[in-house]
């Protein structure tokens, strides 16, 4: 027998395939729920991946960045993940992250994921990204943080962009 090697993959590669079975298996996850669950049931299956996608995600971002429980490391954290998810597009600057006093920003100007994905299928996107995915990434920080969503796209607003502040 005639032992067959596996090619070699960059690095590059390797992260771009996983990236693509992601969002296949998102894709499928929420293709079925919308044949098979209702209106209730279909967001909160949306909700809940959304949740694991962040806190599995804000569990390794925050041990490797050693980020620490404040506003400006929240919003750090958050361009960490939105920037990750965007490796398909690299040369195009869409997220920006701010701070002012007590308040930190980031705005999304396209978000890939809303025209891929979100703008297709029947879901409160505003309420997956918020109140699951940003609130399961920060909470690895430690902190009670509160993300509001100021502008978003299916409101027809031109970017995304949310408030993240931390509580008493």
């Amino acid at each position: 027998m005639e032992k067959i090697l596996c090619p070699a993959m960059s690095v590059d590669d390797k992260y771009r395939t996983l990236y693509a079975a992601v969002m296949g298996i998102f894709n499928d996850i929420a293709e079925y729920a919308a044949n098979n669950l209702n209106g209730n049931d279909y967001q909160g299956l949306i909700n809940a991946a959304m949740h694991g996608l962040g806190s599995s995600t804000g569990k390794r971002l925050v041990k490797v960045y050693r980020l620490q429980p404040n506003v400006e490391d929240a919003v750090k954290l958050m361009l960490l993940l939105n920037n990750e998810s965007l490796a398909y597009l690299p040369r195009m600057k869409l997220i920006t992250g701010e701070a002012e006093g007590d308040a930190g920003y980031l705005t999304i100007r396209r978000d890939p994921w809303y025209d891929w994905y979100f703008k297709h299928i029947n879901v409160d996107c505003e309420e997956s990204c918020s109140q699951y995915e940003f609130k399961a990434l920060v909470s690895h920080l430690g902190g009670n943080f509160r993300i509001e969503v100021l502008e978003s796209l299916p409101r027809g607003d031109e970017r995304c962009r949310f408030r993240i502040t931390k509580g008493k």
